[in-house]
């Protein structure tokens, strides 16, 4: 059973690699591939998009880093979900979309050229990358539903 655990903060889209992401209000899903108009989108059936804690942004801007989410590489920021504690095949209903958790983020090289520390700062704190499972128009704003019982 699926119950109400957070919502989705913001949508961010990349179109060239090593490139920041840009925030859209809404944006599709499609199963099997990815964010439409996201350069990674299609290149990995695992890794189709990938999800950031907005808590975990915020700590680290408490601490001072200057960092937006641009700058993050992640496609969904969250709210009051602990992404990385969710176990692999955990599954986000996000509006009418379904993403399954394949596996955490690590942090990558290009974080380094925002802050150097950034990349021993955020590892075990990146969030989650996931496939999706049934795609759909998503939008800031919505609820997500967290459960290993949503069916396709």
């Amino acid at each position: 059973m699926a119950f109400p655990v957070g919502k989705l903060i913001g949508i961010y889209i990349g179109r060239k690699k090593g490139e920041g992401k840009f925030p859209v209000e809404s944006a599709e899903l499609i199963a099997g591939h990815g964010l439409v108009g996201d350069i990674h989108a299609g290149v990995d059936p695992n890794r189709q998009v990938s999800l950031f804690a907005i808590e975990t942004l915020r700590e680290l801007q408490s601490e001072g880093f200057e960092i937006s989410p641009e700058e993050l590489s992640a496609n969904l920021f969250t709210e009051n979900i602990t992404l990385n504690s969710l176990q692999t095949g955990t599954r986000l209903l996000i509006g009418e979309t379904i993403v399954e958790i394949v596996e955490p983020r690590i942090p990558c090289r290009s974080i380094t050229k925002v802050n150097n520390r950034l990349p021993k700062k955020l590892y075990g704190k990146t969030g989650s990358l996931g496939r999706v499972l049934k795609g759909g128009v998503i939008r800031c704003g919505e609820e997500i539903e967290l459960g290993r019982e949503i069916t396709k």
